[in-house]
């Protein structure tokens, strides 16, 4: 190849490589320069979640309801006062006359054999549980707010390592093309380092790509619309050790019973079924007084008359009882069904209870996996970060070859990126064991 093919050819390669640098800052979004992208932290993405996710807004609505069925319940033990009024005109062809009346009533239940008491007891603990529901709601949606903000953090982490591999390729190849311009190399490691770095830019546009999928997956988690523009801001991994440090010193000083005991004091679905089968035993009570009797007290005035300032007063107390006789069953059909919807609620609480436990043990454990693999990580890095230094030095002295600089380039770039996965990870078993055990661990 003479020189002058090898500077066209040259010149080809630099072009392709702006066209590609061209498409990779058009794929990694427009510029808005007249437009700042907030940072928003951890606890103010937890914030915005809080007050819009559907879910939660949802969750409140429910406990709204069950308060005004329980209020409902409750109106039937207060007294009830009813007024009317009325004026009619009456007439013929040999008569007219006009008549006015009006009038109150009320009633006030005085027994029921406490079937009322039960039924709002019932709603009482149905309202508890929405609400304990209600607060793992939050902590869900919290949990996955954490969650989707480490796998976006990871993305950039990234999307950054990545452009720096383009960027050692890119040096590089410049020494290739340096080394074959003086003789000392051949073209085939111009060729290869081309290779490389066109492998290494695709990466990159790939990794931007994983960035504006990993922010939609957060915008959805907040509960915003998709256009929300924003940028997180990164978190100290030492205050997630510090946190799981916490959770190591519970379990190896007290054991897993600890944890466990901890996730059935503060897991909010298992106080929510202790809630239910305690509602269920009230609707049972309830349910179980369905034939007795039921006594009220009753009274009213009257008045009525052709003229509104001389009107005919009358009035009436009394005691009323109604006793059930004949209903063909159906309040022993409703006293078996509670009993078995009692039986159905025991046996959930147990099986919630036994997949705690399991969730419990799976989460530490994915904790100590997590932690060792940062440890190995570590180790991985230093050894790929050593051998990148003696290949580069070896290519340079004109003793190594290209394909060995290659291999210590993607090695490190691989354990760069592991090492950070890793790290990431182990902020993902956190949260994943602050959702089995019901508390909040990780600081902000």
């Amino acid at each position: 190849m003479t020189s002058r093919t090898r500077a066209r050819a040259t010149g080809k390669f630099l072009l392709s490589i702006a066209f590609l640098f061209f498409l990779i800052t058009g794929l990694a979004g427009p510029v808005r320069a007249e437009t700042e992208v907030p940072v928003l932290t951890l606890e103010e993405c937890l914030t915005i979640a809080e007050t819009n996710h559907p879910s939660v807004a949802g969750a409140e609505a429910q406990a709204a309801a069950g308060r005004g069925k329980l209020n409902q319940i409750l109106a039937a033990d207060r007294p009830e006062i009813s007024a009317t009024a009325s004026t009619a005109r009456n007439g013929s062809d040999y008569n007219e006359s006009t008549n006015h009346s009006v009038g109150a009533t009320a009633s006030l239940k005085i027994f029921d054999a406490k079937r009322n008491k039960y039924t709002a007891d019932a709603q009482r603990n149905t309202l508890s549980a929405t609400e304990e529901e209600g607060r793992k709601t939050v902590l869900d949606v919290r949990a996955n707010v954490k969650s989707s903000y480490m796998a976006l953090l990871l993305s950039a982490e990234t999307a950054a390592q990545r452009l720096e591999s383009v960027r050692a390729f890119e040096r590089h190849l410049e020494r290739a093309q340096g080394f074959y311009e003086v003789g000392t190399k051949p073209w085939y490691d111009v060729t290869k380092a081309r290779v490389d770095l066109g492998n290494a830019q695709l990466s990159l546009v790939e990794a931007h790509a994983g960035v504006e999928v990993a922010k939609a997956a957060l915008r959805n988690a907040m509960g915003v619309d998709q256009e929300t523009l924003f940028d997180a801001a990164p978190v100290s991994l030492d205050l997630s050790a510090a946190s799981a440090g916490e959770l190591w010193n519970l379990s190896h000083v007290h054991g897993f019973e600890e944890l466990e005991r901890l996730a059935l004091e503060n897991r909010a679905d298992y106080r929510a079924s202790e809630l239910r089968t305690l509602a269920g035993r009230s609707t049972l009570s309830a349910e179980a007084r369905a034939a007795s009797p039921s006594v009220s007290l009753t009274g009213g005035c009257n008045g009525a008359g052709d003229d509104v300032s001389e009107l005919e007063k009358s009035w009436n107390v009394g005691l009323r009882m109604s006793v059930p006789v004949i209903d063909g069953g159906a309040a022993k059909a409703r006293a078996d069904m509670a009993q078995a919807q009692l039986s159905s609620l025991a046996a959930s609480r147990e099986k919630l209870r036994q997949d705690i436990s399991l969730e419990v043990r799976r989460a530490y454990t994915e904790i100590v996996k997590a932690r060792e693999r940062v440890r190995i990580s570590e180790l991985t890095l230093a050894n790929a970060e050593e051998n990148r230094k003696l290949a580069l030095g070896r290519y340079e002295t004109g003793v190594g070859d290209s394909l060995e600089v290659t291999d210590a380039l993607l090695s490190y770039a691989s354990a760069r990126l592991e090492n950070r996965k890793a790290r990431y990870d182990f902020q993902t078993a956190l949260i994943d064991t602050e959702k089995a055990i019901g508390m909040e661990f990780l600081s902000h």
